[in-house]
């Protein structure tokens, strides 16, 4: 067989892939959104119109839209961090904590001189990008150099970033004697700009997408990806070949906790916050794990989740506000999302409608043969 003829069946095989991956998302979002239906019927008072609520009050008002475009960028940059671990097959929970003193590292700037000048964003999300970074090179070294389970120190180090960031905002950032729990608002200067006005979307949008195109890159197109995707597939195999799997995934967990950092900046510097306040994440990160897990931690299906979810997320808490259906009904739906994605399902009549078009061999198996 021809490179060509290998080339055309390989693309074909990546493009079935992709519709039975998209296949198996969308059949589980339904079937997810079925068993809520039939909670909300069952807990509700007036079901149809929960429901309802849930489906349409993210795209009802400009106010609203921008709630969860704001959620998706967020959703993102946490899903592109928890892929990244995954790839390398680490199991790394840090992303809260590297939002945390990302967050810190951009509200002292933000508050220093600097804030006051053109000079408080970049060097603002520099800062917390930094931090962040430094916060997952700990538990990566100390797996590499101690043994130490990346698990437990990320989980860890989670908990002292949240007690450090509180502890702070209340003796060091509040103004004296104000007993308030945030710091003053941040200049002009150190907030992000709107994209569009009087709403959410702010910068932190553009440089969610800078993100997604910067980690496919980074992990499809250089040699440093290349390491990583072999160290997570086998990494005795890329021990065998000359990588230093120590290296990449100590790596892998330091840009990862970049992208928290950078997380921490979108958070306190962007428009739904434009200043410092305890707990502020209110636990977005860890919901990245949901992201990447749907996505197959790929990078250029990372956002395509976070639209999805975000929509879902954003429609729970409007449904919780309007109506009498409490918002950790999503949970389920999540839950169930994550069980039938993560599981060997596959879209129901699937086989069936395949049989009948025909189409009983993959582009893999005609390649498989031709070899």
């Amino acid at each position: 067989m021809s490179m060509t003829s290998e080339a055309v069946l390989g693309r074909k095989a990546r493009w079935a892939n992709i519709r039975r991956e998209t296949g198996r998302a969308l059949a589980a979002a339904i079937i997810a959104l079925g068993v809520a239906f039939v909670i909300i019927l069952l807990t509700s008072k007036a079901p149809l119109e929960a429901f309802n609520v849930l489906l349409t009050a993210p795209i009802s008002r400009p106010r609203t839209i921008g709630l969860w475009i704001d959620d998706v960028a967020k959703l993102t940059i946490t899903g592109l961090a928890f892929s990244l671990v995954f790839q390398a097959r680490q199991f790394s929970m840090g992303v809260q904590g590297q939002v945390y003193v990302g967050g810190l590292a951009a509200a002292y700037v933000a508050l220093s001189p600097i804030g006051a000048t053109w000079l408080a964003i970049p060097v603002g999300v520099l800062c917390a990008m930094i931090a962040g970074g430094f916060y997952g090179f700990i538990p990566g070294i100390a797996k590499a150099k101690l043994g130490a389970n990346e698990i437990v120190s990320s989980l860890m180090l989670n908990y002292i970033a949240i007690e450090l960031c509180n502890y702070l905002v209340r003796t060091q950032l509040v103004p004296p004697g104000s007993g308030v729990l945030t710091t003053n608002d941040f200049p002009a200067t150190a907030v992000f700009p709107a994209l569009v006005a009087g709403t959410r979307i702010d910068i932190g949008l553009i440089f969610a997408i800078v993100a997604v195109l910067a980690v496919w890159f980074a992990l499809y197109r250089t040699a440093w990806g290349l390491k990583l995707r072999l160290v997570g597939h086998n990494a005795q195999f890329a021990e065998y070949s000359g990588i230093r799997s120590t290296v990449i995934m100590v790596s892998a967990m330091t840009v990862a906790g970049a992208l928290g950092g950078l997380l921490g900046a979108m958070f306190v510097q962007g428009q739904s916050f434009g200043k410092l306040t305890i707990l502020f994440e209110g636990g977005l990160a860890f919901e990245g794990i949901l992201v990447a897990i749907v996505a197959r931690s790929r990078p250029l299906a990372v956002p395509v989740v976070a639209l999805f979810y975000g929509y879902l997320r954003q429609g729970a808490q409007l449904m919780n506000i309007r109506t009498d259906v409490p918002a950790e009904v999503i949970g389920l739906v999540t839950a169930i999302i994550i069980l039938l994605v993560a599981s060997s399902f596959s879209m129901p009549g699937r086989k069936f409608f395949a049989r009948i078009l025909g189409r009983n061999a993959t582009p893999a198996a005609v390649l498989e043969a031709g070899k």
